[in-house]
């Protein structure tokens, strides 16, 4: 009997190409750190991922640093805002993931920063007005709104979001960890300064993402230990895991349109269902359907 998996907010099942570039890199056990013939292979493996991603969203190749995941894309964000680049404050919601809230939550506790939470409304949407009046005083900010929530899936107008960030001087991170892969971004249209992304969110698998920093921005590594991702990031490279990476992304960037009739019509098929059988059903989120 088939699995029928309905989770896919929290993770999603690795796609049987991205396991074969796995498998495939298995066998390309260089260091990407070497000098020698299999670490340049390998160093050239994690390039072209690197290059491939830039491409997809716009960015230039050094921009993109391979993490561990969303989460430490996030931190490597909000705190290297706040120890390098001045920030004293940090404007979001109550509702973003735990990957911002926890960072933002332990930096206030230390005397670090300040925060300044927007409200938001029944549907989970925030004010822009709010967000505006709270940008035209206080100290340097931080604005850190996540593009696509990851369980009621609103999308926040991040374009105008930008847009404000850079009419005050203000930063814009936004974790894209629920959207990369599945709507258009591109850092040429809208001007974030970071935006996250993580593998096991587009069948990839779990334990690698990346974040976008743009370039401008001078910070200093998060993690100690070693001179990889151009100094930003201590670690030797996880090999297997960017490719995957890479293999994932560019197969959700090529069949992003299609993915996305066919969740919309899974989502009307679900809505439609559960109207017939549960009366007076509500829904969170806000969604053109949701309001048939």
């Amino acid at each position: 009997m088939g699995v029928i998996f309905l989770d896919n907010a929290a993770t999603t099942p690795l796609e049987p190409r991205v396991k074969e570039e796995m498998i495939r890199m298995m066998d390309n056990f260089g260091n990407p750190s070497s000098t020698h013939l299999s670490g340049r292979g390998a160093k050239v493996e994690v390039e072209v991922v690197r290059k491939r991603i830039a491409q997809a969203i716009g960015a230039e190749p050094g921009e993109i640093f391979f993490t561990s995941g969303g989460t430490e894309a996030d931190n490597m964000a909000l705190f290297c805002s706040v120890r390098d680049l001045d920030v004293a404050r940090i404007i979001t919601t109550e509702i973003e993931h735990h990957a911002v809230g926890h960072p933002v939550e332990f930096m206030v506790e230390r005397g670090e920063v300040e925060a300044a939470y927007l409200s938001v409304d029944a549907h989970g949407d925030i004010n822009l007005e709010e967000l505006e009046a709270l940008l035209q005083n206080g100290p340097k900010t931080l604005v850190s709104l996540m593009f696509a929530n990851n369980e009621i899936g609103n999308l926040n107008p991040v374009a105008e979001i930008s847009a404000l960030c850079k009419k005050y001087g203000a930063l814009f991170h936004s974790d894209t960890v629920q959207a990369m892969g599945h709507l258009p971004i591109n850092v040429k249209d809208v001007a974030y300064d970071f935006l996250t992304c993580s593998a096991h969110k587009i069948h990839g698998p779990k334990g690698i993402g990346f974040a976008y920093v743009r370039s401008g921005l001078k910070i200093k590594p998060l993690i100690q230990g070693g001179a990889q991702e151009r100094n930003l990031r201590a670690g030797t490279e996880n090999t297997i895991g960017i490719c995957a990476l890479g293999k994932a992304f560019a197969i959700a960037i090529e069949e992003m349109a299609e993915d996305q009739k066919h969740v919309e019509a899974l989502k009307q098929y679900v809505i439609d269902g559960v109207k017939a059988i549960v009366p007076g059903v509500k829904f969170f989120g806000r969604s053109a359907e949701l309001d048939r």
